[in-house]
Formats: structure tokens, C-alpha cells, sequence
């Protein structure tokens, strides 16, 4: 493939401003808004078409809002193609970490997206969304910024498909890959993967629902070419299946929700990386090469005749 190629010292500049403070709505608010201001700045430098949504938060008095940032490559206005392609991640962090991997990674996996694809001049409509209030907010959830999002759409306008970037930056040589109970029993192929990987902590997870899968399918086989080669395990979650709380924990639930086929990527967070949530989730902990390779997967699919 000879598209255009993500910079890995793009991804570290970005992941170094992003998580040189928390940036939680609530108890980080000077934080979050210069934070919400700088993506606004970045997708205008790239290019983009920028708008963005004010929600109210629920359960909170004073009443507290979100942002969701948005940004859509120029050459959409003149595609003929009426369907859109949905990159997000969320931006904001719980209270007292940096949140280098969950999920300054997946914003700057988003924002090289978006550079690289903005020069690309390809004939589809794509959008990107910096989510707000992914994390869970006091007595009132989460998920608030991409419900919103969702609930905003109309059935004539939602997108074919949508990729979410969340917490993709961790690997490691020496802690082992965990799993959600039920894991062995419900996924026994995968759970065959991981054993034959040694359970290495150093793939991304692929999770899909229903018509989601020939999006998985996609990416995966984009990420055996030889310019990438990123080791990933692709989770297909049957539309008959219950989907079990950790599979629906990121912003692609929503979607889903909606019917919309939606892939979320994510190094599995909680179950690999021991700075989730906490305090020392700092960008020195991180595996630039794992986000740059996240990134250019999904450019070359997006740029590929597959989707």
C-alpha cells in the first residue's frame, strides 16, 4: 500500500500535551476546557470541517455540560456517497490521572487519522468525534458525549460504520494478558488464540457485535500486511448474544445500540495495563509503535475499495 503514513512523533507530541494534567470534567474543569479548545485548534490546523455539541450531563446540580468536538474531511461535501464513516475517542479522564493511555492514545490515533486522510482526497465521507464524559460521571453513568451523539442522528443519517479508538497504547514483555469471567467458556477460539500467544500483552483487541464483523474482518486482514503487521484478536459478539458489561463499556455501545455495525480497538485497559485509572497513566508508559500501527490500520482500510 502506498498511502500516506502516520508519525509516531506526532503521536508523542500529542499524547505529551494531552495527558500533562487530568482532565476531568468535573474536578479538572480549567483542564478539560483548554483541553476540548486545544482538539478544536487541531482538527482546524488539519483541515477540517469543525463543529461541536453542548449535552447537559444528567444528575447534576448546578447543571454541568459536555463538549463533543467534530470534524469532517473537506472532500466529503462533494462525495456522492451519502453514508458516513464515524473515528472517535473520548478525551476526558477520571479524577487524578493523566489518562496517557485511556485515552490521550486513542485521540492522538484519531488526530493522525485525520491528518493523514485529510491529504488522502478520497471519495467517502468520514467524521471524527473527540467524545466528552466517556467516564463515568457522579451518580449519573457514562457513556454521555457518544449517546448524545447517537441520539442526535437521524435514522436516515446514521453512519455505515464506526471505529473507536479506546486506550491502545499499552503492551508489555512481562504482564500477561487477563480476561473477564465467562472469557474461556463464551469465546473459546479467542481464549485458544491467546494460550497459543502465550497470553502476550502485546495485541489489540478487535471487538465487534453482529453486522459489525465484516468491519473486524477488515481491519484484521489490513493488519496482517507486511507494512503493519499488528498482532490483533478480533471479538465477534453474536447479535443473539447478551452483551456482557465489559463488552460495552466505550463509546461504540451506543452505536450498536442504534444498529450501527461499530468496531471498538482497544489494548483491553483494566485487563493488561496496571495504570488504568490511576495516577501514573503517564505518556513514558506507552507503546508509541502500537498507536502509529492502530492508526495507520484503520487509514488503510478506510482508504482500501474494503469499506
Amino acid at each position: 500500500m502506498n498511502n500516506p503514513t502516520v508519525c509516531e512523533l506526532q503521536i508523542k507530541r500529542i499524547v505529551e500535551h494531552l495527558a500533562s494534567a487530568p482532565r476531568n470534567s468535573a474536578k479538572n474543569p480549567d483542564q478539560h476546557a483548554a483541553v476540548s479548545r486545544w482538539i478544536i485548534s487541531e482538527f482546524y490546523q488539519i483541515g477540517l470541517d469543525v463543529t461541536h455539541q453542548v449535552f447537559n450531563i444528567p444528575g447534576h446540580q448546578p447543571e454541568r455540560t459536555g463538549i463533543n468536538i467534530i470534524g469532517t474531511l473537506k472532500n466529503s461535501a462533494k462525495s456522492s456517497v451519502t453514508k458516513t464513516i464515524i473515528i472517535g475517542a473520548h478525551y476526558d479522564t477520571v479524577p487524578g490521572s493523566p489518562g496517557a493511555d485511556d485515552n490521550a492514545s486513542g485521540i492522538a490515533a484519531l488526530l493522525e487519522c485525520a491528518r493523514v486522510l485529510q491529504k488522502s482526497n478520497i471519495d467517502k465521507k468520514v467524521t471524527f468525534v473527540a467524545f466528552d464524559a466517556e467516564e463515568v460521571q457522579p451518580g449519573a453513568g457514562a457513556l454521555h458525549g457518544s449517546s448524545h451523539f447517537v441520539s442526535s442522528l437521524s435514522m436516515k443519517n446514521l453512519p455505515s460504520s464506526a471505529i473507536i479508538f479506546e486506550s491502545i497504547g499499552f503492551s508489555s514483555k512481562t504482564i500477561k494478558q487477563r480476561l473477564p469471567s465467562l472469557f474461556q467458556f463464551l469465546f473459546p477460539r479467542a481464549f485458544r488464540t491467546l494460550k497459543k500467544q502465550a497470553f502476550a500483552a502485546n495485541s489489540l483487541l478487535l471487538l465487534s457485535r453482529g453486522k459489525g464483523r465484516e468491519l473486524s474482518n477488515h481491519l484484521e486482514r489490513v493488519a496482517a500486511q507486511p507494512e503493519i503487521l499488528l498482532p490483533v484478536l478480533p471479538l465477534r459478539i453474536p447479535i443473539w448474544m447478551p452483551t456482557l458489561k465489559n463488552f460495552r463499556r466505550s463509546d461504540h455501545a451506543p452505536f450498536w445500540a442504534a444498529g450501527v455495525p461499530a468496531v471498538m480497538i482497544s489494548d483491553t485497559a483494566n485487563f493488561r495495563n496496571p495504570h488504568y485509572h490511576r495516577e501514573t497513566d503517564t505518556p513514558e508508559t506507552l507503546d508509541l509503535l502500537l498507536i502509529k500501527k492502530a492508526a495507520q490500520m484503520v487509514i488503510d482500510t478506510i482508504t482500501s475499495d474494503l469499506i
